[in-house]
This record gives structure tokens, C-alpha cells and sequence, in this order.
């Protein structure tokens, strides 16, 4: 997950000017499977805290956990270099705006209007609760910006170790170096995805085989699906696969829908739990079947929250900072700026600067 319309590069582009390549689209496509994979999954989890679970969406929930959130990290990871080739102040203020910006309205919203006196917890605020994903990413955009001297792929491999060797409090902090391992890990082998989705298909349906039986393995062992070597070893297997398959995709209502969604990944994910809880909460008090509890939850949730995509454009102070795009744009003039003085001091010619100076 990225901020709002964030873009990305097409894996056969060659390298140059991030504005001058066309976007990924199957990124999208992948984001907006993700995130709705999310939904699914809490549309699943929410009823079952009061008992009304069923045992077959809850497994298969659990075969595809070891690939839904690290795909989300892989995913925003890979657009780090186009970030980080911003000026800093460009690049905080983007994080700020599309990222913690979110995360903080809808932590008060969520904790005054449904989770009640949420905001004077100071536990709340720490966890993240449902937002956890979004603090996490914003953990790691800061740490890719003070450890840009260091490869990538060395910090993922540092992130790795230390959750599944050290002593580290359960929480955000586990999951923040365990799924930062495959933002990192997007960042500094995404620009080897061109090379990829070239190999030949026998490799990739090996893989898929293997990710495949290991996911079967780790229905009823958490060990296999997240928090270990073991576990990130399976969602790496995965992952190729689902890369090496996502660009062959065919083109059509569904996947156009999905790219839609994914554009707006930002959305679905802040919006579907409060959702999901209130629908939940309606259904409990009906006393509803749990067959037709989680259902109901699942296809009403999915409804709405695509719903309140489709409203995005009429309430966007709940997804980016009031006035994001004029402060991105003063960043912007006020780095060109210092970038003209600088190779006008370097040849003695005058700069655009100058000249309105001298007006």
C-alpha cells in the first residue's frame, strides 16, 4: 500500500525519468487484491471474537496470510527509489500527507465513534489497533530516508534477523521489522522484476507447487505463516509467483475493477474495519446464524467499503492532508529554486532566480 496516487514504472520501461514511464498497472491490480484480501479476512475475524467463526473461511484466510501483508510491503517498497529520488522535504511531506495523515484521523474516528474513549488510551495509540499496517510503513519510509546509505536488501536481512532472534516486544514493533523486511526487500531487488517475468514457466509452476503445499502445511502451524525465517522463506516463494503471473494476467472487468481498487487502496483499508464492526455488532444482536453472520458481514462490508471509494472524491480531507498538492508544489519550486542558484554559482551565469530578484 502507497499513498493516494502514487505512481510506478512499468517493469520493461528502461531506466530514466520516473515521469516520463507509464504505470504498472498489475501493481494496482496486485494492491487492490491485497487489501481487499484484508477485508475478507477481518470480515472473517470480527465474528469469530464472539463465536460466530466458521472453520473453512478462517483456513482460507490462513492459506493466504503468508502473501497478503507482505505483499503490501513488497509492493510500497518497490516505489522507495522513485520516492527517495525526491528532495527530503518533498519526500516527508508526501509520507505525512497520504500516510500518517490517514492514520490519524481515522484513529480518532474509529476510536471516538466505535471503539469508545479509544483516543485516552495511550495503548491505542502505540498499537495502532486496526491501523497498524499504516504505522508500520511510515516506521519504514522514515528509516529508508535516515539508512539511504545502506543497501536495502542488507537493512531487510538486519529487520529479519533481529524479530526472529531477539526478545522483541510483541506488537507493532514485531511487525513493523518483520513486514519492513519486505518493504526493504521491494526496494532493493524490485528493479530485478523486468528480469523475472521473463524465466520460463516450468520454474515458476515449481515454485508455485512448493509455496503452495508449504501454505497447506501452515494452516495449523502459525510458525509457517508469519514471524519466522521459515514463514518469510514460504511468502517469498509466493511472491514470485504472484509476480511472474501478474503481469500475464488478461485484461477485463475484473482485473480494471481490481486496478481500480488498488488506486484506492488507501482508502479500503482505513474504512472497512469500522465498517465491518458495525455490521457485526448489528448482526450479533440479531442473533443471527453464523453461516449468514459472516456472509452478510463479508459481501456488505466489501459493498460498502467499495462504496465509500466511489465517495472519495467528495470527502478527501479523510484520506490526504487539506492542502496537499499546494505544499507539494511550494517543496517543489522552492528545491528548483535552490537547484537553479546552484548551477548558476557554479558557471557565473545568472538564474532564473536572479532574474526575478532582479524585477
Amino acid at each position: 500500500m502507497s499513498a493516494p496516487a502514487a505512481s510506478a514504472s512499468s517493469p520493461s520501461a528502461p531506466q530514466g525519468s520516473s515521469a516520463a514511464r507509464p504505470r504498472m498497472e498489475w501493481m494496482d491490480l496486485l494492491r487492490g487484491t491485497a487489501v481487499l484480501l484484508v477485508v475478507v479476512l477481518h470480515a472473517a475475524s470480527i465474528p469469530a471474537s464472539t463465536g460466530d467463526a466458521i472453520r473453512e473461511w478462517v483456513l482460507i484466510n490462513r492459506y493466504v496470510e503468508p502473501f497478503r501483508m507482505p505483499m503490501l510491503m513488497l509492493l510500497s517498497g518497490m516505489l522507495l527509489p522513485t520516492s527517495l529520488a525526491k528532495p527530503t522535504a518533498q519526500y516527508l511531506w508526501g509520507k505525512v500527507a497520504g500516510i500518517v495523515w490517514p492514520a490519524a484521523v481515522w484513529m480518532v474516528l474509529y476510536g471516538v465513534l466505535v471503539f469508545r474513549n479509544g483516543p485516552g488510551d495511550p495503548d491505542y495509540w502505540l498499537t495502532g489497533d486496526y491501523l497498524w499496517f499504516l504505522l508500520a510503513l511510515s516506521a519504514c519510509y522514515l528509516a529508508a530516508l535516515l539508512l539511504r546509505s545502506v543497501p536495502a536488501v542488507g537493512v531487510a536481512a538486519a529487520m529479519l534477523v533481529v524479530v526472529t532472534s531477539v526478545d522483541v516486544p510483541a506488537g507493532l514493533a514485531t511487525k513493523t521489522l518483520y513486514y519492513g523486511a519486505f518493504f526493504f526487500l521491494g526496494a532493493g531487488l524490485g528493479h530485478l522484476v523486468p528480469r523475472w517475468i521473463t524465466v520460463r514457466w516450468p520454474l515458476v509452476a515449481l515454485l508455485g507447487v512448493a509455496a503452495a503445499v508449504l501454505s497447506h502445511l501452515g494452516l495449523e502451524d502459525q510458525r509457517l505463516r508469519l514471524g519466522t525465517l521459515e514463514a518469510a522463506g514460504i511468502s517469498v516463494l509466493g511472491l514470485l509467483v504472484i509476480l511472474w503471473v501478474a503481469p500475464r494476467l488478461p485484461v477485463g472487468g475484473a482485473a480494471r475493477f481490481l486496478r481500480w481498487v488498488g488506486r484506492s487502496s488507501i482508502v479500503v483499508y482505513v474504512v472497512h474495519f469500522p465498517i465491518l464492526v458495525l455490521l457485526h455488532r448489528g448482526l450479533d444482536r440479531l442473533g443471527a446464524d453464523p453461516f449468514w453472520h459472516v456472509a452478510l458481514t463479508t459481501v456488505v462490508g466489501l459493498a460498502l467499503t467499495v462504496l465509500m471509494v466511489r465517495l472519495r472524491p467528495r470527502m478527501p480531507w479523510l484520506y490526504l492532508a487539506p492542502g496537499a498538492a499546494r505544499i507539494a508544489g511550494r517543496l517543489r519550486a522552492r528545491a528548483e529554486a535552490r537547484e537553479e542558484a546552484g548551477a548558476g554559482a557554479g558557471t557565473g551565469a545568472p538564474t532564473n532566480a536572479d532574474v526575478r530578484a532582479a524585477r
